[in-house]
């Protein structure tokens, strides 16, 4: 068998001695199975092989990722919780040559406690925190990324006993209290509003998470809200113009019926029965300003491909949400009933502005809105 070939089964198989005996042999430690995968270091340190770690990084095996789009040994161990690994490769110099492509390790370490939930990511997270990592250039604070990432409540609450503040913004000035409660994040907004969170702070358009969960109907969070004194200023509005009554009577009202309230809406909900959308015209015309704006980035040809739904029907469904829209007969809002198809057309969009398509974007919205929009649709979809 080839050395090289003898290397890199010696560490899929976790065998210590056949690893050794391939680089005494003259095996490149910085092996790999094919030119399309990761070094054998990455393989022995995403499975937590300490010893076989050890034996390639004393051979002299490269601490960098083998290319910028694969993880490094040590982002490796980060995903998989393998604290040993960690230790000896940051002992070894690895967190000198981390590059931040794939982003900063913090993030990674964040994600992991979600993706691979287990005692050693808490671990680690802990680990790189005492080291001082922190979020990479660009990159949210790691308490806004916890929250975005729905990041269990151990999560953030060892973030927030380093130092993180349950007051922080996202870059565009949403308070992250706002964001965990437009979420329906209930055991998020409750860690932080027993770290201090401010509940009344105000995202950019003077909402507080009481009123975005009013709009969403997340009772849970309105209660956790509500029982850490969020202020009753304009919640009572917006539980009459989408008449959540049960909220109505939370915030003191004795009696309640269908109200007729105009209000300004930052949200648009499905309605559970059907394909029936619900909310103010300017928000539909944002969204089929969306549509198209995907649209005529990508073009016909390249629309079909990469969402593949018509680009006719994006067109269509674009010109329907801004034009379409009617008065409900017995509330304040808007409605328009798409088909699934339709609705489909409307999330792809999203989708590629979201992750893909890099185009400037309509009437200054930002990648923020679009990432928030996105998540609440999906949220509400059957």
């Amino acid at each position: 068998m080839d050395r090289d070939a003898g290397l890199v089964a010696a560490v899929r198989a976790a065998d210590p001695a056949a690893a050794a005996k391939a680089l005494a042999d003259g095996a490149d430690p910085d092996s790999a199975a094919s030119r399309f995968t990761v070094t054998v270091l990455s393989e022995a340190a995403s499975t937590g092989l300490l010893e076989i770690v050890h034996l390639l990084v004393d051979a002299g095996a490269s601490l960098r990722a083998r290319r910028p789009q694969y993880e490094s040994p040590l982002r490796s161990a980060v995903s998989n919780g393998h604290l040993d690994v960690i230790r000896l490769l940051v002992d070894r110099g690895a967190l000198e040559v981390e590059g931040t492509e794939r982003g900063s390790l913090l993030a990674t370490a964040i994600a992991a406690t979600r993706h691979r939930p287990q005692a050693g990511a808490l671990e680690v997270l802990r680990y790189l925190l005492e080291l001082g990592a922190d979020a990479a250039p660009g990159e949210e604070t790691p308490i806004v990324q916890a929250v975005l990432g729905s990041a269990a409540p151990a999560t953030i609450r060892m973030l927030l006993s380093r130092g993180a503040d349950p007051n922080s913004q996202r870059s565009d000035g949403t308070p992250v209290l706002v964001l965990a409660a437009r979420r329906g994040d209930h055991a998020a907004v409750d860690v932080l509003l027993t770290a201090g969170a401010d509940p009344d702070a105000v995202d950019g358009r003077g909402r507080t998470a009481l009123m975005h969960a009013i709009e969403r109907n997340e009772r849970a969070v309105s209660t956790a809200l509500l029982l850490a004194g969020a202020a009753h200023a304009g919640a009572l509005d917006v539980a009459r113009g989408w008449q959540r009554q049960n909220v109505q009577f939370q915030l003191g009202e004795m009696s309640v019926g269908l109200d007729d309230v105009p209000i300004a809406r930052t949200a648009v909900r499905l309605h559970p029965t059907g394909y029936e959308l619900r909310g103010d015209p300017a928000e539909f015309r944002r969204w089929g300003q969306l549509v198209s704006c995907a649209a005529e980035e990508l073009g016909d040809d390249e629309w079909d491909t990469r969402t593949g739904t018509p680009y006719a029907l994006a067109q269509t469904v674009a010109h329907r949400l801004v034009h379409d829209p009617a008065k409900s007969p017995t509330a304040s809002w808007h409605r328009i009933e798409l088909t699934r198809a339709e609705l489909d057309t409307v999330r792809q969009a999203f989708v590629e502005l979201a992750y893909a398509v890099r185009a400037e974007l309509p009437d200054g919205l930002g990648r923020e809105y679009v990432h928030d929009t996105l998540d609440e649709l999906d949220a509400q979809l059957p």
